[in-house]
């Protein structure tokens, strides 16, 4: 998941803060422009977000131009769609372009545009190590998936093929037909650790994303959004994105919105409403994201333990609520069957985690029921709540169940340390703490059905003594 202060081409993504939240509560909103405020939400921040990830966005700091340039040499400085951009490298305390950056798998990115027919996207066999292809559609619902559990490990060719398009597939291509002209294309490959990397960049290298039709035009975005929303500009790229994808899954609940200015295509819709109703409008974005956000903090502040985030992340239905709130602090987050995501910034007894305490986390001998890995990674928090890695004596800034530094006690179990200083049990795995506050984020990869139904959490994490 990437954040609202994130973007996947500077290096990393944010999984914790999607865990909890509670949006139903968000009343303050003005109760006849909060349906419509919360449809058009995640449609909004798809449009930018693409934008920023393909570089139509001329100037964000946010797309990352170098790396580009060194993966595309003959680049131009054109918006980069129907191609993929590796992030070759794992995230240390030096990585702070994003909040809670992953530290287990390798990304690559592509920003997809099939008006202009099919795109090729060539994936590996992904039977020995995890690899998930997800695709993203502007309502934020993952559509289609290749992969390790998606296809069963098998690699190959593959035609995404858009709305409008019978092309006639070749005998050895599959085909995935999906119902939105744009999409978001994001793959993963799991590192095991820093010596697993250069055997995951080799199969990372074996994915990309092509036009079957390069010579075809693609589109760029009319609407280019600002830094912070406003309501003319919110409604504008909302509607254009709802008209560059007409039979997308949710486009025709639109009509619902009419009154408020939410209609496919019309660009300047904020000109038309009442004043009175470009007053609600305009208060309603401007205040929209700090509500959310003022949310998911009361919620982590109120929550004890482990919490996980709603069933449903990933396939919303005509959830707008979920839906907006997971497309500000979760953006791009995987369906349950995929990828679970708990957190933890209290004991088990609700006591806010502190670096000036010691813990024990027991891992049973039963193990994790996940069929690809899990993993444990600490954030130190920052003064603005953000989440980032922090330097160590060890240099660890997460574990997962393939590391190297696993150690396992007579009975099978694995104890983790967390505290400052090393351990004076030799057998405990030390997780070392950062000084003041922390943050825990445990990650299941095709959690099994334990998890997928919550009947699984993680064991609590208990101060030692």
């Amino acid at each position: 998941m990437i954040s609202r202060r994130s973007i996947l081409l500077g290096g990393g993504t944010t999984l914790a803060l999607a865990a909890g939240i509670g949006l139903h509560r968000l009343s303050s909103i003005s109760t006849d422009i909060r349906a419509p405020l919360l449809y058009a939400f995640g449609l909004y921040e798809f449009a930018r977000r693409i934008q920023i990830l393909s570089g139509q966005l001329s100037g964000s700091s946010q797309f990352d131009a170098v790396r580009v340039e060194e993966q595309v040499p003959d680049w131009n400085g054109e918006p980069l769609i129907n191609r993929e951009i590796h992030v070759r490298e794992l995230s240390d305390p030096s990585s702070r372009a994003v909040t809670t950056p992953n530290n287990d798998t390798l990304y690559t990115s592509a920003i997809l545009d099939l008006t202009a027919g099919p795109v090729e996207v060539i994936a590996p066999e992904s039977r020995e190590r995890y690899v998930s292809i997800a695709f993203m559609n502007p309502f934020n619902d993952q559509v289609a998936y290749i992969g390790t559990r998606a296809t069963d490990g098998r690699g190959g060719r593959f035609w995404v093929v858009g709305p409008g398009h019978s092309s006639d597939v070749p005998e050895d291509v599959t085909p995935i037909r999906v119902k939105s002209n744009d999409l978001w294309m994001l793959g993963r490959v799991f590192v095991a650790g820093e010596d697993d990397l250069a055997d995951a960049r080799a199969v990372q290298s074996q994915i990309s994303a092509r036009a079957v039709n390069p010579a075809k035009p693609v589109r760029h975005f009319v609407t280019k959004p600002p830094e912070r929303a406003d309501a003319k500009s919110f409604l504008a790229l909302t509607n254009e994105i709802l008209a560059r994808n007409p039979a997308a899954s949710h486009t025709a609940r639109a009509s619902m919105f009419e009154a408020f200015g939410i209609i496919p295509g019309r660009l300047d819709a904020f000109e038309g409403l009442s004043p009175a109703r470009k007053y609600v409008w305009s208060r309603a974005v401007d205040q929209v994201e700090d509500k959310i956000m003022a949310q998911v903090k009361a919620d982590e502040k109120n929550a004890i333990g482990w919490t996980t985030p709603p069933r449903i992340l990933g396939n919303y239905g005509t959830n707008d609520t979920i839906r907006a709130g997971t497309a500000l602090v979760g953006f791009g987050a995987l369906t349950v069957d995929e990828a679970v995501y708990y957190n933890s910034s209290t004991d088990a007894a609700g006591t806010p985690l502190n670096g000036d305490q010691t813990y024990r986390m027991v891992l049973p001998a039963a193990g994790v029921p996940t069929d690809a890995f899990w993993s444990l990674s600490m954030y130190a928090i920052s003064s603005d709540q953000r989440l980032f890695f922090y330097e160590n004596e060890l240099g660890r800034f997460s574990i997962n169940s393939y590391s190297d530094g696993l150690l396992f006690q007579p009975d099978g179990s694995i104890i983790l340390a967390f505290q400052r200083e090393r351990p004076s049990d030799p057998s405990l795995v030390w997780m070392p703490t950062p000084e003041g506050a922390f943050k825990c984020v445990f990650r299941a990869y095709l959690p099994g059905r334990a998890i997928r139904e919550g009947r699984w959490t993680p064991p609590p994490i208990v101060p030692n003594g």
